[in-house]
């Protein structure tokens, strides 16, 4: 394996990458993180974990073979990444690296606090991509030990900080919102649902009381690749003396873009701006990797803790609400209602 030829004239963050699977599919961060000098970001992965995702993967002996040959193979598994992106150290376990990393990313969410812990134990930040945990009660377990040992976490989606979003976010007035219109490319639920939901979140701000997502019949508990262009409602609280702010994102996108947002305010002037795909996978990635060096470097999160949970509220809802005929699921009943997998009790069996 290549050796690593990091610079040595500047601090380098050490990050410990934990999960190569099926819900993490951002491997593409480590191409912007571990580029060839010059490369101006301050943190590199230096050790790469991924689990055994052949024991309970899901779904038909086809699309078994196909996901496995994927996540398995040179592209995706962890030592298929490691040589790709110059990643010095392969782990068979993700203990063995906690001693010598400085932050860690977890990229598998359904086992979000089992791979955090170690690191949080040490007082060191995390990334968490979203989704952040399999329910609420995950996520504060997560929080707490946090909190209880000083540690960082920042969570989410690269979508939020792509540029043409950020230019978006100064141009809206969230006191004189009335109502807003939003689409997002979906492959399946667990990952791509959150990169509407999350620029969502920052353009619009928090207070969402119900949600109800049309469209899919949420597979009761598995979550397939494909699900049919659908749609999420969602209805705030209100501000001031307006009434409550209506939304909609719909999952599907476009060919035009990536996403696209529009937003309507209560003078009828429109704001809307969309997100598009670009080759240069530093500027998709850019300023997020630079909120998550930040994070890592002063450990200290952009995030609050009502932000994280209430993310997680609105997406589990969405998932309830779309096993439960698309009613309207308030966010403060979801109880500890579980996010979809493709990892099961059974790995050859479909749920019915």
């Amino acid at each position: 394996m290549p050796e690593s030829t990091f610079p040595t004239s500047k601090k380098i963050i050490r990050v410990g990458w934990v999960g190569t699977g099926p819900f993490s599919f951002y491997g593409d961060y480590m191409r912007v993180i571990n580029a060839p000098e010059p490369n101006p970001l301050l943190i590199r992965v230096t050790h790469v974990w991924g689990d055994d995702y052949s024991k309970n993967y899901a779904g038909s002996p086809d699309y078994v073979k196909k996901m496995l040959d994927r996540w398995n193979g040179d592209r995706q598994s962890p030592s298929g990444l490691a040589k790709r992106y110059s990643i010095p150290n392969v782990c068979r376990d993700f203990h063995d690296m906690v001693d010598e990393v400085d932050a860690a990313m977890i990229m598998d969410f359904d086992r979000s606090y089992e791979l955090a812990e170690p690191f949080l134990r040490k007082g060191m930040p995390i990334f968490l991509c979203s989704p952040v945990a399999v329910n609420v009660p995950t996520c504060e377990r997560i929080l707490d030990l946090a909190e209880s040992t000083g540690s960082a976490v920042y969570t989410g989606s690269f979508t939020v900080d792509m540029p043409e979003n950020t230019i978006l976010y100064g141009r809206v007035r969230k006191e004189n919102i009335a109502s807003f219109y939003a689409h997002t490319y979906v492959d399946f639920f667990t990952s791509y649902t959150n990169d509407g939901l999350e620029p969502v979140h920052r353009l619009i701000g928090g207070g969402v009381r119900r949600v109800s997502l049309i469209g899919w019949d949420g597979s009761k508990g598995y979550d397939p690749t494909g699900i049919p262009v659908s749609r999420i409602h969602l209805e705030y609280e209100p501000r001031g003396d307006k009434p409550p702010i209506q939304g909609v994102l719909n999952l599907g996108g476009s060919e035009e873009s990536m996403e696209w947002y529009r937003v309507y305010f209560h003078d009828h002037k429109v704001v809307e701006d969309g997100t598009h795909w670009s080759n240069d996978y530093t500027l998709n990635f850019r300023d997020f990797l630079h909120e998550v060096q930040k994070t890592f470097m002063t450990n200290k999160s952009p995030e609050t803790r009502q932000d994280i949970i209430e993310k997680m509220r609105v997406v589990i809802a969405a998932y309830k609400s779309a096993n439960e005929g698309g009613i309207p699921i308030d966010v403060k009943e979801i109880g500890d209602y579980r996010m979809p997998t493709v990892r099961i009790d059974k790995w050859d069996v479909i749920p019915q």
